[in-house]
């Protein structure tokens, strides 16, 4: 054995001091024995149980926008309540005995989970289990309501039911008092069950995302089920943060806490936003839907007055800002003062129909005296499109941004500007950029991230997710790799 004794024998003298040479040399013969030692010698055996605990706990670095339905698909065969790419503690239950152990005894693993309520029944055999491992812990409940495989004669008037929903949200209002953030999504309305508990029923609530209805072909009369039910969200003292639905919104503006949200996602037209802007004054993370860029006009609730004009808003903890609009936002840019202000997505529909003027947006930032980190572009309607993206990120007010995401369509256009001396000026700080969608020449691509890392000496990482993969850009990507750059494409 001899060279594996000299090895081993350290590290078994200062573990398992009862183990002597004679004991090595005997299970060199014996595979299961020699395997038991390497399996206790192996470093993550050794870690300690709270270690490993405190480790299968922590939360991958993935934004809910990334958790696609690609990778939601990809899921569905496992039996279990984890979507994506988070850590799965029934997988990791299976590894071996000492990590199904520490698994069974983290209740945090199983505190945070995702329902598809679906015509298969063993999903509430698997809700029971992880209802009773998560022991009394707040749980974070995201639960999507599924029709498929059901039919009827007449969905308009008599559209299909999921027999197994009761059931499920019999399961979950069990421990509304412990339910901490939600994300329900049903297909036709509100469970009778989640309308009917009473008031008082949520201690700890704090963040609640709810879609009445999946199902557009049905008619929408879901209006008092919705009031009820976000009456008893609003009761909890702890509730800061809401996703709300248009219809909601439309009919009780002047109902919802805003002074006590600090997130919120909402659909209503710009006057009404900036109606209750003032309100906001704990706002963090606002995240806007024009409903014009998302119904068609026939859907929308009629309005009895026209729109009343903006007026100024200061919002002095506001760090995020989304936006996705059907016309250009710069009325609203130029009403706003946000001096905390650190990340923007823009989402702008129809570009060439209503061209945006960039320099509300660059008077926004001067205005706000800002540090912008992150900076997220989508506009439909390239060359206008990247005209106007240079013309933003060329202002000296974008010098601070570390994390770019451009998802216009990009041309050799584009790249000629990034690679003259005013594109290589721009954005002195960038770390990383994101391409989704770019179309150039073979080679065109690969010269301006070339040029990007001369001129930008903090950028180490770029995504290109749809390009024409030319082999010439194929051999700069290779050659950035070997010096240490890291491409994803």
């Amino acid at each position: 054995m001899g060279f594996a004794t000299d090895i081993l024998e350290p590290y078994l003298s200062s573990w398992f001091p009862f183990f002597s040479s004679n004991d090595l040399n005997t299970a060199s013969h014996d595979r299961e024995i020699m395997s038991g030692i390497i399996h206790c010698t192996t470093p993550i055996n050794r870690l300690p149980s709270e270690l490993l605990s405190a480790i299968f706990s922590l939360e991958p670095d993935i934004h809910p926008a990334s958790d696609d339905m690609k990778v939601f698909k990809r899921s569905l065969p496992r039996r279990t309540l984890v979507r994506g790419k988070k850590l799965d503690p029934l997988l990791l239950g299976q590894v071996c005995k000492e990590w199904r152990d520490v698994t069974l005894t983290t209740p945090l693993l199983w505190s945070s989970f995702f329902v598809l309520c679906n015509l298969k029944t063993q999903t509430i055999e698997l809700l029971k289990i992880w209802l009773e491992r998560s022991a009394g812990l707040p749980l974070n409940i995201t639960f999507m309501e599924s029709l498929c495989d059901l039919k009827s004669d007449n969905e308009w008037y008599n559209p299909p039911q999921n027999p197994v929903t009761p059931h499920i949200m019999e399961l979950l209002t069990a421990h509304a008092y412990r339910w901490k953030s939600i994300d329900f999504e049903f297909s036709l309305q509100i469970s009778s069950i989640l309308q009917n508990l009473p008031l008082g029923s949520f201690k700890i609530l704090e963040s609640v995302k709810l879609r009445s209805r999946r199902a557009t072909n049905v008619r929408f009369d879901g209006l008092p089920p919705l009031v009820k039910v976000w009456d008893l969200f609003h009761a909890s003292p702890s509730f800061h943060a809401a996703q709300y639905e248009m219809e909601y919104v439309h009919d009780k503006l002047r109902d919802i806490p805003w002074s006590r949200l600090t997130f919120v996602d909402v659909k209503i037209a710009m006057d009404q936003l900036f109606e209750i802007l003032p309100d906001c004054q704990n706002l963090v993370e606002l995240r806007y839907t024009d409903p014009k860029s998302c119904y068609a006009a026939r859907a929308l609730p009629e309005r009895e007055e026209p729109p009343a004009p903006l007026t100024p808003v200061v919002l002095p903890s506001l760090r995020h800002l989304s936006m996705t609009v059907s016309s250009p936002p710069d009325e609203a840019f130029r009403n706003l003062t946000l001096p905390m202000l650190a990340s923007v997505h823009i989402r702008q529909n129809n570009i060439w129909l209503a061209r945006p003027d960039p320099i509300e947006f660059t008077n926004l930032l001067m205005r706000s005296q800002c540090t912008l980190k992150q900076f997220s572009y989508y506009a439909l309607g390239s060359p206008v499109a990247e005209e106007i993206l240079s013309e933003m990120l060329g202002s000296p007010f974008m010098s601070s941004v570390v994390d770019l995401v451009v998802e216009v369509r990009v041309t050799d256009r584009f790249a000629e500007w990034m690679m003259t001396d005013s594109g290589k000026a721009a954005l002195p700080q960038l770390e990383t950029f994101t391409l989704v969608r770019s179309s150039m020449e073979p080679g065109t691509l690969g010269k301006m991230i070339l040029a990007l890392t001369e001129g930008h000496k903090a950028l180490r990482f770029f995504d290109a997710q749809f390009w024409d993969r030319h082999e010439e850009d194929r051999k700069k990507f290779s050659d950035l790799r070997e010096k240490g750059f890291v491409i994803k494409d």
